[in-house]
């Protein structure tokens, strides 16, 4: 049985991601660290049972240094100290998002070779058929598995660069890539969003929200535990419980995707007049573009001085940070590189491209992650020495402030998750009455992009959009499902036979 009350010792403080928890278990071990729904667990109880996931992943679960574990949920109290006791232990942790149909899940798993799963039982048949060699119940089992453990012989710190954790994120091909992050890279990380943003240090109560499965939602939610402060988690987005949270004046920070601000902002006005009880520090906003009337109407509702804007990707974190004081100096910026960081805009000749001239961004950043899990074409591909080419284009004033321009590939960002048209055209061609299909991104004012797809019918078969959608949903997360469906005899296509998305996008965004 596990030894209580736990006891943290220096020896216990590395530069793993856990050795933010047991260092706040040093400084104030009673202060609340992660507080979800009716739970509260204060920094030594998270310590302790970040060192009863460690304990339980090498003597229960016989898993070994390199392994890899998988967690497949939604956000949950369980989410972070599963993160940060394997990597202890020197298990990777791979987090494919709880919203991934079967198929995905199937992809991802193979690729990360997971031997456990942690799940809740209310998603354990997507594993059903799956070559897993086990899975533990979140809902069944886990408390009374963490209560078996030893702390006797505490897990020391793990090897600040080894790849901790792995979320997936979509690639060039459509099939899901498994970016692999060091303890180093966002541990460093970690104590520069709290230099840049000043609402992630140990006076401050961090709101998330976004899912811990992606890099931003873990990357803020973990930040502000790692700098000493506390975390409220909640289990999903409503727009209304999150602005009564905010309004609460318990709250101090919270990250958000355009969408998340323009869905409270669209809230009716009795619910709007709670902003009264605001005591933020510090909202940081990031994973989509954030257009700049949005912007102005979230300035004149939550206040000035505290809207950060940033600019990264998950290889890398965060690489650019526009601080709320220059939000009418700089429009439309995503601002200069952050602390440590050099950004790069260059041409395809990889040449540096003049002030104001739209290239590729690059980016060189101690942040930079270790690869793609078991995929050396693709890192290869993004990576240049020390370099990521990040796939998006931009242009750099003579001030060294980024803007974005476009992404170099038709990656299509809506409600702040990446999501690649190639995946669902070839979802959408295996239907039998789908001959041809095109699918681009076009405006939203709540997701900020929306699918749209354009289908040109086999010969002598006609399907519904219904249909269509129904189909979609059979084989893809409802996140990647096109919004509209429109047919079309032909597709534009260029000289070369290569189809004309830009066309598409500006024909379907008059209609």
């Amino acid at each position: 049985m596990s030894l209580r009350p736990f006891q943290v010792t220096p020896g216990l403080v590395g530069a793993d991601i856990a050795s933010g928890v047991m260092a706040g278990a040093l400084r104030h071990p009673d202060k609340p660290a992660l507080l979800f729904e009716d739970r509260c667990l204060s920094f030594r109880q998270l310590a302790e049972r970040i060192q009863q996931v460690a304990a339980l992943a090498l003597a229960d679960l016989g898993l070994r240094p390199g392994d890899c574990a998988a967690i497949y949920a939604p956000n949950c109290l369980a989410y972070i100290e599963l993160i940060a006791g394997l990597s202890r232990a020197g298990v990777r942790v791979a987090t494919p998002t709880h919203r991934a149909a079967p198929e995905e899940l199937r992809q991802i798993l193979i690729n990360c070779q997971a031997k456990v799963v942690f799940c809740p039982d209310n998603l354990l048949h997507n594993l059903a058929g799956l070559d897993i060699a086990s899975t533990l119940s979140l809902d069944a089992g886990y408390e009374a598995a963490l209560a078996r453990q030893s702390l006797a012989e505490p897990v020391p710190p793990a090897d600040p660069q080894a790849t901790f954790c792995i979320p997936y994120t979509s690639g060039t091909t459509g099939e899901a890539k498994g970016v692999m992050l060091s303890h180093h890279c966002r541990s460093h990380l970690f104590k520069v969003m709290a230099h840049h943003f000043r609402c992630l240090g140990p006076e401050d109560r961090h709101l998330c929200f976004a899912p811990l499965a992606h890099g931003g939602g873990f990357g803020f939610a973990m930040a502000s535990i790692f700098n000493g402060g506390t975390l409220e988690l909640l289990a999903a987005f409503d727009p209304a419980h999150v602005l009564a949270r905010l309004a609460s004046g318990e709250v101090t920070s919270v990250f958000m995707v355009p969408t998340h601000v323009h869905q409270i902002l669209t809230l009716p006005t009795d619910l709007l007049r709670q902003r009264g009880g605001f005591r933020l520090n510090g909202i940081v906003v990031n994973a989509a573009p954030f257009a700049r009337s949005l912007k102005q109407r979230a300035v004149g509702f939550f206040g000035e001085g505290i809207i950060h804007e940033c600019y990264g990707c998950t290889e890398v974190g965060i690489a650019t940070a526009l601080a709320p004081e220059l939000f009418e100096d700089k429009p439309g910026s995503v601002g200069p590189a952050i602390l440590g960081t050099e950004v790069s805009v260059r041409r395809l000749d990889r040449s540096p491209a003049d002030p104001g001239e739209i290239g590729d961004i690059w980016v060189k950043s101690p942040t930079l992650f270790n690869g793609y899990c078991r995929n050396d074409a693709a890192t290869a591909e993004a990576l240049e020495g020390n370099w990521l080419l990040t796939g998006d284009m931009g242009a750099m004033d003579d001030d060294g402030f980024l803007s974005i321009m476009d992404r170099r590939k038709d990656m299509v960002i809506s409600g702040g998750i990446n999501i690649y048209p190639r995946e669902v055209e070839d979802v959408l061609l295996r239907h039998e009455s789908v001959a041809e299909a095109a699918v681009v991104g076009i405006a939203d004012a709540r997701w900020g992009e929306r699918l749209a797809a354009v289908i040109v019918p086999r010969p002598g078969r006609r399907a519904t959009a219904d249909e269509i959608v129904a189909h979609c949903r059979q084989h893809l997360g409802g996140y990647k499902v096109p919004r509209d469906i429109t047919f079309a005899d032909e597709l534009p296509r260029n000289p070369n036979g290569k189809v004309m998305k830009r066309r598409i996008r500006e024909q379907l965004s008059k209609t």
